[in-house]
């Protein structure tokens, strides 16, 4: 993927939008197939496998792309290793991270990965930079939601938050396929608006992430924004 195309890796490399649109497309069916898989881990020296339950799974699978599209991670990508290895190697950390967070793992388990098990997994983590920039983005997009109508929140509770698809969350709200997709446009460009509006989406690379994660991901209330 990028180490096989310049442009792609240069867009990567400055957080431009499309890019980590493509980049998401392209390689989130990887990550959750592979993840729902089970990870190879070592804890005390000892190997094993664990399971990822649905719901680690989503919040893994989430915080990946968070981190894949984070500013470490862009940066330190060198453009030569193949790029999906890259990414499953972080998708494995952020895994690992959530199990340890909810007690279900040692905390001195990690996952090992397809290459070298004694080869240290890439984990950029989360600077205090990031994680208040996340703050200030949960912030905003609680912001957004609190403008909407009745019906808007109604539809985007079901859709964003509550995991219905599109079809299904349009039925929910009475809606037709194509008034259910319509309106999904609307609520995310309204969105998109709002942030703009905020001075939240003004220059900095780092910023598009949140661009990606309202517009691809959008708020899949794992990440607490409710």
């Amino acid at each position: 993927m990028l180490e096989r195309n310049r442009a792609m890796l240069e867009g990567y490399r400055r957080g431009d939008r499309a890019t980590l649109e493509a980049v998401y497309r392209h390689l989130s069916p990887l990550v959750l197939r592979t993840l729902s898989f089970g990870l190879g881990v070592r804890s005390k020296g000892a190997r094993g496998t664990v399971q990822v339950s649905p719901l680690d799974l989503d919040a893994a699978h989430q915080e990946t792309f968070v981190r894949v599209f984070g500013e470490s991670a862009r940066l330190h990508y060198d453009g030569l290793k193949p790029f999906e290895p890259y990414v499953l190697a972080i998708a494995r950390s952020a895994a690992i991270d959530v199990l340890r967070a909810q007690g279900k793992v040692h905390s001195e388990t990690i996952a090992l990965g397809d290459l070298d098990d004694d080869q240290t997994p890439v984990d950029p983590g989360a600077s205090p930079e990031t994680l208040a920039m996340q703050a200030e983005a949960e912030a905003v997009v609680r912001g957004f939601l609190a403008t909407l109508s009745p019906n808007d929140l109604r539809f985007a509770t079901a859709r964003f938050i509550d995991g219905h698809s599109q079809e299904s969350a349009g039925a929910l709200c009475g809606l037709s396929r194509q008034e259910a997709r319509t309106k999904e446009s609307k609520l995310k460009a309204a969105c998109l608006s709002h942030l703009s509006q905020q001075g939240f989406l003004d220059g900095a690379a780092a910023r598009a992430l949140l661009a990606v994660l309202v517009v691809v991901l959008w708020v899949r209330g794992n990440h607490g924004l409710l």
